[in-house]
């Protein structure tokens, strides 16, 4: 039975589906964009970072905390590109500090990443877009020609050991329906297939949260019944945990704070105490450190300014 238990360190801190025709290589390309990604491994070590793309100390501060944990790939949960997703700021505020995870061969040569992901013909970089990402004219233009991603790039999953990963993209302000829409469709029909261990999924808007946007209640599918471990989001600048009271799943995370340099009033939409429980910290910047074996995922909260040790840990068991 699958069960949560919840550290005392908290301190105030396979197949791809493809939904869509993929991009044209370029010239020389060897790797078919939108090729599936099905990694096998036993045990993997993964971080999430969110609202992050903004060139700043901050960001480099948990750049260099992150790959100082030498994390098989990296996911994001939104907004990799401040302010308007634009090509002109896209490599400074995302290669110049993740290029190494990144394998973007599809991308103008410019753009191209040229580090350890290339050596190995094996991207390791895995965002979701945010609002800002969508803010682009056409929307995720910049977005869709700098990675190189499963699928059709805005929705897609993949799989890494024993998880499986599923991107979406909810645009600018999150109004998407459920069940009957395309997205939450295949969303669906997937996860009713899924034989892996683990089902994660990530997306920007959080569907509970008591943070400056408050929830994105748009976003409150029935992911428990869907048979998802943990929903993991970014938009608010903090980090945060929601848990639905007398519910054992899935894990609400929310990760906002891995380098824009402000941070969201945790309280300004308040959740009902009476239904959910909730830690929020606005204090730090940082990332979350995940380490995933067949019957266990351990989610690690880790703040740049205290990275000797987690400030939260939520464990899932199988």
């Amino acid at each position: 039975m699958l069960k949560y238990l919840r550290s005392s360190l908290i301190i105030c801190g396979l197949l791809v589906v493809a939904l869509a025709a993929t991009k044209t290589p370029a010239s020389g390309n060897a790797k078919t964009p939108g090729a599936p990604v099905n990694v096998q491994a036993d045990s993997i070590t993964f971080a999430v970072i969110g609202d992050y793309g903004r060139d700043t100390k901050q960001e480099d501060s948990v750049a260099k905390m992150v790959k100082s944990w030498n994390p098989d790939f990296i996911i994001t949960v939104g907004d990799n590109n401040y302010s308007t997703g634009s090509a002109s700021t896209i490599k400074n505020n995302i290669g110049k500090y993740y290029g190494d995870y990144i394998y973007n061969p599809d991308a103008k040569p410019e753009w191209q990443c040229h580090g350890k992901a290339e050596q190995q013909k094996q991207n390791r970089f895995f965002p979701a877009p945010g609002n800002h990402d969508n803010y682009s004219l056409p929307p995720l233009k910049p977005y869709l020609d700098y990675f190189t991603l499963p699928g059709d790039e805005t929705n897609y999953d993949f799989t890494w050991g024993p998880v499986h990963f599923y991107s979406l993209n909810t645009g600018t302000d999150a109004k998407m329906t459920c069940c009957n829409s395309k997205v939450s469709g295949w969303l669906k029909d997937a996860l009713s297939k899924d034989q892996k261990e683990f089902k994660i999924v990530y997306f920007h808007h959080p569907p509970f949260s008591s943070g400056e946007h408050g929830s994105s209640k748009d976003m409150r599918w029935p992911f428990k019944d869907w048979g998802v471990d943990a929903v993991l989001t970014g938009h608010e600048h903090f980090y945060a945990k929601a848990t639905v009271k007398g519910s054992a799943s899935p894990l609400y995370l929310i990760c906002g704070n891995s380098g824009s340099d402000e941070h969201y009033p945790c309280n300004e939409h308040p959740l009902e105490k009476d239904k959910y429980d909730w830690f929020c910290d606005n204090v730090h910047f940082g990332a979350i450190k995940v380490t995933v074996t067949k019957h266990k995922a351990v989610f690690e909260y880790y703040a740049v300014e205290q990275p000797q040790y987690p400030l939260d840990v939520n464990v899932v068991n199988k």
